[in-house]
């Protein structure tokens, strides 16, 4: 019967039905519900643990003894492809993008012991980010990429300033004069 209706469709309007026609009605009913929620009640709770229990709820992967600051969003279009590992902080204020135009829905995991700053925007692009265990992202940081474990990263983009395998050197610039 449903796919009488789709057929319906494309002779009236001569185009192929949108994507969310094929949706079941309680997908239809949820999915504005979870956005509210996760756009406008979570952010606002003022206290972590029922803040993280209500993310959880709506279908996110979230580790224990995380801190998730409010008024962050974390993008709910598949709530399932954000994975929050064990004892992470994530500050105030900060965002994470897992999809965009032409891009499809894709993943955002953050590794155990990772540190991310005030404000710092996660864009998963078309591959995905990884954020390594241990690492500390800084405050107002644009992560456009994966992260190697037990990394700082700072700026917009993010580049990575300090980890195992970066040279601690000054650059030319700002050696010291012998004078």
């Amino acid at each position: 019967m449903f796919s009488i209706f789709l057929k319906a469709y494309f002779a009236i309007r001569r185009k192929p039905p949108p994507y969310y026609a094929k949706y079941p009605l309680w997908t239809l009913l949820w999915k504005p519900m979870r956005k509210f929620i996760n756009v406008v009640i979570i952010p606002g709770i003022p206290f972590n643990y029922v803040r993280v229990l209500f993310y959880r709820l709506i279908g996110f992967k979230i580790g224990k003894h995380v801190f998730i600051g409010m008024r962050c969003y974390m993008d709910d279009w598949d709530p399932s492809k954000t994975v929050i590992e064990d004892n992470v902080t994530i500050s105030y204020g900060c965002y994470f993008a897992a999809h965009g135009k032409r891009q499809g829905h894709t993943n955002i995991m953050i590794h155990e012991g990772t540190y991310i700053g005030m404000a710092a925007i996660i864009i998963s692009g078309r591959d995905g980010v990884t954020i390594g265990k241990g690492c500390v992202i800084g405050a107002g940081a644009l992560v456009n990429k994966s992260i190697p474990p037990g990394c700082t990263a700072v700026g917009v983009p993010a580049t990575v300033v300090a980890g195992p395998d970066h040279d601690h050197q000054l650059d030319t610039e700002q050696k010291p004069n012998d004078e």
